[in-house]
């Protein structure tokens, strides 16, 4: 038995939705960072600034520039909206950054993360943490960025684990289970199978199957998806999407999933991608840093907590 929800609604951030800094239990919300005032010699800010355009044929690097510039101007566009009319005193943009998850033959999927805080009067200080945001630079010069503002949920009753405790990553009883993240660039548009099987006893073992519905009322276009608590038990796994109706001849994607440590980004960090023409791609970010990995969601929590 599977169970599935719409866990939240929101307009800002992912970082209103992520996990905490970090993947050791228990899930708690990543809060919102605190702002960091700098010194009273910063220039105020107002009005938003233009959004860089994508390259014309990327390579990596141009890419993850791409991203990098992307998410400093949308920190701090974010910061000026915030002032309203007025302007944002002391404000204060962080160093962004970007990882690549995956190179296609259309282009790249990456994440991207920056920080930005200011002062508004006698509203106090404001900060904002992007991180986590999926962005797609295509190598003809196109990009969609995923600022998602909703999450759905779905999970197994309990995590996949061995008999042998001491063949578990951890005590499914104690700790969140490993989960794979989806991000729809297609509209919501196509029908996407997502299958997962064991790989390191004997024949492939299916542990995780199900599809995720075509949708002409999705939560918000760019929603992300969250496959949650699917394994504890140490070892090799193989993900598998199908996208039946996928454009070209690129209707599936498979990938290798290996899990052995609850704070490795394999963890929660595999993610699975759907562009805008059906086809889907599977990667992890090349990053350690958190704010550029998905989860551990609110979704391991919430189920938790229902029982």
């Amino acid at each position: 038995m599977r169970r599935r929800r719409l866990l939240a609604a929101l307009t800002l951030l992912p970082a209103s939705l992520a996990g905490c800094n970090g993947r050791s239990a228990p899930v708690t919300p990543r809060p919102t960072s605190e702002p960091t005032i700098p010194g009273p010699t910063a220039t105020p800010i107002s009005g938003t600034a233009p959004l860089p355009e994508p390259p014309d044929s990327p390579s990596k690097a141009e890419a993850l520039a791409f991203v990098r510039e992307y998410e400093r101007v949308a920190a701090r566009n974010e910061i000026a909206e915030y002032a309203g009319d007025a302007p944002a005193r002391n404000p204060e943009i962080g160093e962004p950054s970007a990882a690549l998850a995956v190179a296609t033959e259309a282009g790249f999927y990456l994440f991207g993360a920056c920080r930005a805080s200011g002062e508004y009067d006698d509203r106090g200080g404001y900060g904002i943490n992007r991180h986590e945001v999926p962005h797609f630079v295509g190598r003809d010069g196109t990009h969609k960025v995923a600022p998602w503002s909703a999450v759905v949920c779905e999970s197994a009753d309990r995590p996949f684990a061995a008999d042998d405790p001491a063949a578990n990553v951890v005590d499914p009883d104690e700790y969140y289970g490993a989960e794979l993240h989806l991000f729809r660039f297609d509209g919501a548009t196509h029908d996407v199978r997502v299958l997962v099987d064991y790989l390191d006893d004997g024949p492939p073992q299916p542990i995780f199957s199900t599809t995720v519905a075509a949708s002409d009322d999705a939560p918000d276009p760019a929603y992300e998806y969250v496959l949650a608590g699917l394994a504890v038990r140490r070892g090799t796994y193989r993900v598998t999407v199908d996208v039946a109706d996928a454009a070209a001849d690129d209707p599936d994607a498979t990938a290798t999933w290996t899990l052995s440590d609850p704070d490795a980004p394999a963890w929660t960090g595999l993610s699975i991608f759907v562009g805008d023409d059906g086809r889907p791609a599977i990667g992890l970010p090349d990053a350690e840093d958190d704010s550029l990995v998905p989860g551990p969601s609110l979704c391991a929590t919430q189920l938790r907590d229902e029982g």
